[in-house]
C-alpha cells in the first residue's frame, strides 16, 4: 500500500487515499453488481456527483424543465416539448391511520410499486411514498403521450389554446406544483422525459 499512497501523493499532493465501502442505502451491504452500483449511486440524490465504473463515467442527469415544457430557440421556433413516461406499469397501495376520536383525522399513505424503475429494491418490497393524490395522478397520466400542457388542462380550469403566459393565478400555483411533483417524480426515477 505503501508505494500506492506514495505515487497517489506525488500525483495529488494529497498524501493519503481514503478507502470507504460504497452503499447508499440504508441497510443494505455494499455494492457488488454493475446494477446495484447505479441504484445506490441514483438514490444518493446528488450527493454522489459521478460513478466511475471501468471505462464508464456515469452522472445523474438533472431535471430539464426547458426541454419538458419546449423552448423558443434564438431563431424563434419553439422546439417541441417532451411528454414524461412512467418507467414502467405501475402498481399502488393507500393505507389509512386513524386515531381515536371523531374519525376527521385520517392519515392516507399511497405508495407506488414499479418494478422496471431504476432504483426498484425487491428487499423492501419496491414501495416508494407518494407526496399526495396529485403525485398520484401525475403518475398515473405520465404514459409518453401528453405533455404538461395537457396535463393543465385535465388538471386546471384552462382552455387548450390556452398558453403559460396568460393563464390565472390560480392555475400558475397549480403549474407550479405539477412542475414540483413531475421533477421529483424524474429525479426518483419514476418517470422520464
Amino acid at each position: 500500500y505503501h508505494r500506492l499512497i506514495s505515487a497517489f501523493y506525488k500525483a495529488t499532493g494529497v498524501p493519503m487515499v481514503l478507502n470507504t465501502s460504497f452503499n447508499t442505502l440504508k441497510s443494505e451491504p455494499i455494492v457488488e453488481t454493475p446494477r446495484n452500483a447505479i441504484r445506490s449511486f441514483l438514490s444518493s440524490m446528488g450527493t454522489i456527483e459521478m460513478l466511475v465504473m471501468g471505462d464508464y463515467v456515469i452522472k445523474r442527469k438533472p431535471a430539464d424543465i426547458r426541454k419538458l415544457l419546449g423552448e423558443e430557440q434564438k431563431s424563434g421556433l419553439m422546439t417541441r416539448p417532451s411528454f414524461p413516461k412512467r418507467a414502467g406499469s405501475a402498481n399502488y397501495k393507500t393505507t389509512f391511520s386513524a386515531s381515536l376520536g371523531d374519525g376527521e383525522d385520517l392519515d392516507p399513505v399511497t405508495l407506488v410499486q414499479i418494478p422496471d424503475r431504476p432504483m426498484h429494491n425487491e428487499k423492501d418490497g419496491g414501495w416508494f411514498e407518494l407526496l399526495d393524490d396529485l403525485e398520484g395522478q401525475l403518475l398515473g397520466v405520465c404514459d409518453g403521450s401528453v405533455g404538461v400542457s395537457d396535463i393543465m388542462t385535465q388538471f386546471a380550469a384552462m382552455e387548450e389554446e390556452e398558453n403559460f403566459e396568460k393563464i390565472s393565478e390560480q392555475d400558475q400555483i397549480l403549474l407550479e406544483n405539477i412542475l414540483r411533483r413531475l421533477v421529483r417524480l424524474y429525479e426518483h426515477t419514476l418517470i422520464s422525459w
